[in-house]
């Protein structure tokens, strides 16, 4: 992996023992639509890229053949594989590999899924190119992105771009369009897509827990190149700037997703 991919793993290595553990989860309810709506064959063959902590490895268990993940940080696959044990699933294989270099023979898969991955990638080309070489004719692709923010929180991005320009930054193209993610897919060779949108709210009980949260996932990587004084300084203002929106469950924050769906 080059320098960026590098760091990028760990981030997520110190990420992941958090890692959609911090408040009301998300993973597991797109990670579920993601694989209901792939519809995967029983017996499949299942690749996940990115598995993270194996939220669609999980949801995907009871219909595939076999699985089969890969993910940049060595912490998020161990933490999955015990997730996965602990969850009475034992027959899965994880390495640590890069998504834009499938260390995999071609048509090996009957099915790829890749949740929340596209944005992380330097070369989203190259990832959709390997994800369609190792699936065999007719296999099936399914990938989720985040589509547009709670725009109750929209003041979030203004305070972090005021702390200044970090060094490195995990998201390179959003994809926050879906048809970015259709296009790419196309531009692929990969036919029949079919697009779909999921929502789902979530609670933070408190500040506390709400700022926690920012350290489980990407922007952690954006916070640890800030020097305290500025990560004390956003906090600060962020606990003032949410303060209106607290309600008798906590603070939500609604997550919008886009789910596509293309075949070989």
């Amino acid at each position: 992996m080059d320098d960026q991919k590098q760091w990028l793993a760990g981030v997520f290595d110190r990420a992941a023992p958090t890692y959609d553990r911090i408040g009301e989860p998300y993973h597991g309810y797109f990670a579920a639509r993601l694989v209901e709506l792939t519809d995967i064959p029983p017996g499949s063959d299942v690749i996940d890229v990115a598995c993270g902590r194996g939220a669609v490895l999980l949801a995907a268990a009871e219909r595939a053949g076999s699985l089969t993940g890969i993910d940049v940080s060595p912490a998020m696959v161990e933490l999955a594989a015990g997730d996965l044990r602990a969850a009475g699933v034992d027959r899965f294989r994880l390495l640590v590999m890069d998504a834009e270099r499938l260390a995999f023979p071609d048509a090996r898969f009957d099915v790829l899924t890749a949740a929340f991955l596209l944005f992380f990638l330097s070369h989203p080309e190259r990832a959709a190119a390997e994800f369609r070489r190792v699936l065999r004719p007719g296999g099936r692709v399914a990938v989720s992105t985040w589509a547009e923010e709670d725009p109750r929180w929209e003041w979030e991005d203004d305070l972090l771009a005021s702390a200044g320009t970090p060094r490195r930054r995990a998201v390179h193209r959003p994809f926050d369009r879906v048809e970015e993610v259709t296009d790419l897919l196309a531009g692929a060779g990969f036919r029949e897509t079919r697009v779909h949108r999921e929502e789902t709210e979530v609670h933070f009980s408190t500040e506390a827990e709400w700022w926690d949260w920012h350290w489980s996932f990407s922007l952690r990587g954006l916070l640890e190149q800030l020097d305290e004084s500025r990560v004390q300084a956003i906090r600060a203002a962020a606990f003032e700037r949410m303060a209106p929106l607290r309600t008798p469950r906590g603070y939500p924050v609604r997550l919008s997703a886009w789910i596509v769906v293309g075949r070989d």
